[in-house]
This record gives structure tokens, C-alpha cells and sequence, in this order.
């Protein structure tokens, strides 16, 4: 059988708390709410999304070891040139993100006078899109890192020379930003 509530001044304490409670943890607090936005330039991994196409892949080589040809065969004693380029991963794309932080605090008291203080935080991210020339919806790109270049190797009629083989290595240093134990420079076989 059911039994009746007696709304005694404890009761009515409780039931006022509790409708308290339940309008601070509906209540809009645009204070505490952030909306951010946020380049994402070297951050979480999942931040990024990877192209893996080997054939990309190739022509981003193929056109550096062209490009890099055509310049060292302008310089002095270097005469022709072979190049190889040895590249780590594709291409990737760094996407925009929406990041939004909500936080709110809750801070109650119970009827023996105690307090107690409660903090939620939550975030959330959504990529940001745009739409092509078809009206078709693709991620909003705010950066391309090209290929890592792990390694080159040139082989030049004037490779026998040391102050030649130092040139073109001080050269494909300062273009990819390796280190001299990853360039290696030798002289091309006479035909």
C-alpha cells in the first residue's frame, strides 16, 4: 500500500534543493561555453587524414627527381645527371577542425549545511567542410605536408670530383632538408 509523504520542513528542504539542482544544470551559461575554432597545424594524429595513393606518391617523386636534374645539371662540372629520390609516405592533408568546449559547475548545498562543488567539462570536434565545383561536400584543407624525403642518391659525370660532390650535396640538403648521411654522391659511369 502506498504510504504518504509528510511534508515536514526536511522535505521541503530537499524538494527545493532539488528543483535548485535541476535549474543550474539546465540554466544557459554562456560564460563557462566556449566555441573554438583552432588551426590544426602539427597536433593529434587524428587531426589528419592520410592520402596513401602510390601512384601520387610516384609523381611527387618523379617530379622532384626531375626538378632536381634540371637544377644541378645548370651547375658548374656537375654535367648529366641521374636521380633517385626515396620518400617515406604521401602526401598529407591537415583538415579544419570545429572544436567546442561546454563546461559548467554545480554547487550544492544539503540540508545539514555541507557543500559540494561539481565540474563537467566536455568537448567535441567535427571536420569542417566546403563544397566543390560539383556542389559535392569534401573536407576544408588548410594545409599540405608534401612527402618526407628520406633519402637521394645523384649520380653526376663530375661525382668524382670533391668539391663537385660537395656542391650538389650542400645543394639537395638545403632543397629537402636532410641530413648529410641521407645524400649520397657518386660519379656516373662513362659511356
Amino acid at each position: 500500500m502506498m504510504k504518504k509523504l509528510k511534508l515536514n520542513k526536511e522535505n521541503a528542504i530537499i524538494i527545493v534543493l532539488a528543483g535548485i539542482l535541476c535549474l543550474v544544470a539546465v540554466w544557459p551559461t554562456s560564460g563557462s561555453e566556449k566555441r573554438e575554432r583552432e588551426s590544426v597545424g602539427m597536433v593529434s594524429s587524428d587531426a589528419i587524414s592520410y592520402v596513401t595513393s602510390e601512384e601520387a606518391l610516384n609523381l611527387y617523386i618523379e617530379n622532384q627527381e626531375q626538378r632536381l636534374k634540371n637544377i644541378l645539371e645548370q651547375m658548374e662540372g656537375v654535367g648529366k645527371t641521374q636521380i633517385m629520390i626515396r620518400a617515406k609516405a604521401s602526401k598529407e592533408y591537415v583538415v579544419e577542425k570545429d572544436l567546442t568546449t561546454d563546461s559548467s559547475t554545480i554547487n550544492e548545498t544539503d540540508a545539514q549545511g555541507g557543500t559540494r562543488q561539481s565540474n563537467d567539462t566536455s568537448r567535441s570536434e567535427a571536420s569542417l567542410y566546403t563544397k566543390d565545383s560539383n556542389g559535392n561536400d569534401i573536407p576544408w584543407v588548410i594545409k599540405e605536408i608534401e612527402p618526407e624525403i628520406e633519402g637521394v642518391l645523384v649520380a653526376a659525370e663530375g661525382g668524382g670530383s670533391e668539391k663537385v660532390a660537395g656542391e650538389i650535396t650542400q645543394a639537395v640538403q638545403v632543397l629537402f632538408d636532410i641530413p648529410v648521411h641521407k645524400i649520397k654522391v657518386v660519379k656516373m659511369k662513362e659511356s
